[in-house]
């Protein structure tokens, strides 16, 4: 297979600012933007007496938003042995399917700032800064800062996996172990003094590495003539740490992140070098005799005799060690009984909502009394302690996400003219069942693991048919 593909994205908008008085112009601004991405890939595959398969694979991607290395280039090779086919296991009547799975591939990514990043612009100054010369007024223009050497971050992934089935394939299953490596990784970095027109500027500067294990099964337990009974699940545990972050041979710095509502500029995350993604970076918490956090009592961790910046730990993250899920369909004759469910373990979320609500200080304001977590009862907090490790709570959950009962009718209406039949299935589902988990605040699955402005996901109820013709 050969293949090449174009894509263009632009946006345009317009904004106006004029007076109210004289409807006089202040100022008209219409910034427009154009991406293209281009692509050449070809494929090939080959198998041999269905036991032994290859699958070779080549990009060439081009960006417009890059200037001096505009184009990458992404082989990826995957093998397959059919073990099951073969002459020692052809007739096993127990493990009646075994293959195995290996690969090693890469791909690329490009999307990363704006479209002319890395190209020299400039910006038109506002009327505040036009300067009058020779009897004109002179709009000046300031050159902005860009990184010229952009280029295609790039990841790089191993894999080995099994296929496993059992009694007729009654019973199957599959594991898979992978190790990936992201160089190059577009970062949004500070830039020192006078080496570039600005202060932050997206450079290829990091790396992290991601490994992990897979393992999913699927069994039909029941299989007769009124009974049908399948379950399956899957699990995976995943580990990620950042292995280079800055342009600095020490890494010793690392970047904060993790904005959160409350105070000026906070920031309850940090990526660092042998650290996690989005870390969380935070004091820890003293606790009086019956446990509960003393304000502003922190551990002098550096040990200097003072609480400052340096007394900041990581702790936690909010990515999961472990996740899984589990489906289920149960069938009596017409009758169908369907559920799954999803979960994780080892991730951590901070409550921002708790953070920033349980303040006493703000129980009495304006003459007016404020609305106040009834959680603040057990801390009780004059003040805000937002960089606290007390607000980071085990997020680990386990969501009943679906059950569907149905009712099948195959053969509700019958045609002799037309040779056909009627069939209609009448079904009942609810979504967002159930939750369980020990965090207090109100969704256990936050992206990024702050808490501060979720939506809350409703549970729906629907009734329905469905018609088969």
């Amino acid at each position: 297979m050969a293949g090449y593909s174009w894509q263009q994205f632009y946006y345009k908008s317009t904004d106006y600012k004029y007076r109210l008085d004289n409807n006089a112009a202040l100022s008209e601004k219409a910034p427009a933007g154009e991406l293209f991405l281009v692509s050449f890939f070809g494929r090939v595959n080959y198998s041999y007496d269905d036991r032994y398969m290859i699958t070779a694979t080549l990009r060439r991607d081009g960006t417009s938003r890059f200037s001096n290395n505009k184009w990458g280039l992404f082989p990826s090779v995957a093998l397959g042995w059919n073990i099951g086919n073969e002459a020692f296991l052809k007739d096993n009547d127990v493990l009646t399917t075994l293959k195995m799975r290996a690969s090693w591939g890469q791909t690329g990514q490009q999307g990363v700032g704006d479209y002319y990043g890395t190209l020299a612009t400039y910006y038109t100054n506002l009327l505040g800064s036009w300067y009058q010369f020779g009897g004109q007024m002179i709009n000046p223009i300031t050159a902005l800062g860009y990184n010229a050497d952009l280029k295609w971050e790039t990841t790089t992934t191993w894999n080995v996996g099994f296929d496993f089935g059992f009694l007729n394939d009654r019973i199957t299953a599959g594991i898979d172990a992978y190790w990936r490596e992201t160089t190059d990784l577009l970062n949004h970095i500070p830039v020192p003094a006078l080496g570039n027109l600005t202060n932050y500027l997206d450079s290829n500067i990091g790396s992290l590495v991601n490994k992990g294990i897979e393992f999913d099964i699927n069994a039909i337990a029941i299989d007769s003539k009124d009974w049908t009974w399948q379950i399956g699940g899957n699990v995976a545990w995943n580990n990620t740490k950042i292995t280079k972050l800055t342009a600095s041979p020490d890494d010793l710095t690392g970047i904060e992140t993790g904005g959160i509502s409350g105070g000026v500029g906070n920031n309850i995350q940090m990526h660092q070098v042998g650290f996690p993604p989005n870390a969380y970076y935070v004091y820890e918490q003293v606790y009086d005799a019956d446990g509960r956090p003393i304000e502003g009592e922190y551990v002098d961790r550096n040990g200097n005799g003072k609480i400052d910046a340096g007394d900041k730990y990581f702790y936690h993250k909010p990515a999961a060690d472990v996740t899984l899920g589990v489906n289920t369909t149960l069938s009596y004759k017409n009758w169908t009984l369907a559920a799954s469910g999803h979960g994780s373990i080892g991730n951590w979320v901070y409550n921002n909502v708790a953070s920033d609500g349980e303040m006493l200080a703000d129980l009495w304001t304006n003459n007016f009394t404020s609305n106040r977590l009834q959680s603040s009862l057990y801390s009780n907090f004059g003040q805000a302690c937002y960089l606290s490790d007390y607000y980071v709570r085990d997020g680990s959950f386990f969501k009943i996400d679906n059950i569907t009962l149905g009712y099948t009718f195959p053969n509700l209406f019958k045609s002799r003219k037309l040779e056909r039949s009627l069939g209609l299935n009448i079904y009942a589902t609810v979504q967002n069942v159930a939750t369980f988990t020990r965090y207090d605040g109100l969704d256990p699955e936050v992206f990024e693991g702050i808490d501060n402005n979720l939506y809350p996901r409703p549970r729906t109820y629907i009734l329905g048919l469905k018609f088969n013709f």
